[in-house]
């Protein structure tokens, strides 16, 4: 099993205590029937001869159906079994000595139990982290206090790994847990004490399925908070009341200038670097259309709020640094994840303002909100978000992860970009 072919949507984690006396082996044998995408061998208290016989044992069922073996805890033991991976908490061998000892190929999940231990696991190649425990549960009582969803959330905005949420997984949880940004779901007793944990599997991973959505979906899920700071920042919240101060829009526009003759530049790359396509034609078209567009709004609201002349603010310059990086490799799918939150905030918001509006047209910025609320952004956002999925569908979960991370990161940017002109006097 390939690090690259990773899926963790359903991830079993076995419980000999939990298994009501019948076998593990045909516990996991049933699970993987019903769709379990990986499984972790979790022994606590057996020597260490029967935990390597169990695994080996395991990996022979495992290995012909490509579903991974990963050992808690254990690398002795992942070595002598030759499973797949371990996964490891903070108190266990710390993460450079396992990929020493384990070598390049093997997968390496990390649990997390902090959002500091989330930032800090950014500094290492895991294949993914666990965030544990989301609630409280009797199968792990040894942990800081639950996430809790919010909490998830906010694990995922700041994690460039793929994630799975640990710690009260069950057919209730499922749905919330996936709408709230996890990449899967690492099930316990439900599986291992239920009555058919095929069946049970099965209903699990069909309720993940139906709550993950596609890649967009899951990417602007992770960013609400985000969306919520910028809805309610007194900048947006002025501009919808039409009494933002003159000046404090001027610099937005100022910087803005700054920042839209990169992002036209960047708009025209990704076009060029798109295969012959539907998407590319169309792509291409909004490039076009929406920065000539823009630069035309831009012209005539400087007209009349004042000069165009600026330095770029340290936000800015943040900001065109950030989309910047992907195209010197001509990385696709990080620049379009890097450059989408633009388009996409920024309709998003437009959209809102406009459907609360004070003065409607006597509003001194009805012009801005009426731009980023048109037919033509609506229907350029449609395609590029197409386009991005279309692209992550062929990318690695490890990938499709980072993807989120780089669109995140924009998304907070943008939330600094209105910031840093609000502030401006």
């Amino acid at each position: 099993m390939s690090r690259n072919d990773l899926d963790i949507s359903l991830y079993l984690v076995t419980d000999r205590p939990l298994s009501r006396g019948r076998d593990i082996r045909w516990i996991v044998e049933e699970a993987v029937k019903g769709g379990c995408t990986i499984v972790q061998l979790r022994e606590k208290d057996c020597s260490t001869k029967e935990f390597v016989d169990l695994a080996i044992q395991l990996k022979q069922t495992l290995k012909p159906l490509g579903i991974p073996l990963i050992i808690n805890d254990r690398i002795d033991v992942a070595l002598a079994s030759d499973a797949d991976g371990v996964h490891i908490g903070q108190s266990d061998m710390p993460y450079e000595i396992a990929r020493k000892i384990l070598g390049p190929d093997k997968i390496i999940g990390l649990s997390v139990e902090t959002l500091d231990e989330v930032t800090q696991a950014n500094d290492l190649d895991v294949d993914y982290i666990g965030i544990s425990p989301i609630f409280a549960t009797n199968t792990k009582t040894d942990t800081y206090k639950p996430f809790g969803l919010n909490g998830l959330t906010q694990a995922m905005i700041r994690s460039k790994h793929p994630a799975v949420g640990i710690g009260g997984m069950n057919h209730k949880t499922a749905a919330d847990v996936m709408k709230h940004g996890a990449d899967g779901i690492a099930v316990v007793s439900d599986i291992v004490s239920a009555d058919s944990p095929k069946q049970s599997s099965q209903e699990l991973l069909k309720i993940v399925n139906d709550n993950k959505g596609s890649w967009s979906d899951n990417a602007w899920s992770v960013i609400q908070p985000i969306m919520e700071d910028i809805r309610n920042h007194p900048f947006v919240q002025e501009m919808t009341a039409g009494n933002l101060h003159k000046t404090r829009f001027l610099h937005y526009l100022q910087q803005d200038i700054i920042y839209i003759a990169n992002y036209g530049k960047e708009m025209f790359q990704l076009a060029d670097m798109l295969p012959e396509s539907r998407l590319k034609t169309l792509f291409t078209q909004f490039a076009h259309e929406g920065i000539a567009a823009e630069e035309t709004l831009h012209n005539q609201l400087m007209q009349e709020f004042g000069s165009a002349n600026a330095e770029p603010y340290d936000g800015t310059t943040e900001y065109m640094n950030h989309t910047k990086q992907f195209f010197e490799p001509a990385d696709l799918s990080m620049a379009l994840a890097a450059m989408l939150p633009s388009m996409w905030v920024y309709n998003s918001i437009g959209s809102y303002i406009l459907s609360i509006e004070q003065g409607g047209e006597k509003n001194p910025y009805h012009e801005w909100i009426s731009y980023y609320s048109s037919p033509l952004m609506n229907e350029g956002i449609k395609n590029s978000i197409e386009l991005i999925n279309e692209l992550a569908s062929k990318e690695s979960l490890k990938r499709r992860a980072a993807m989120r991370y780089a669109f995140v990161k924009s998304a907070m940017l943008e939330l600094k970009f209105w910031d840093q002109a609000y502030k401006s006097m």
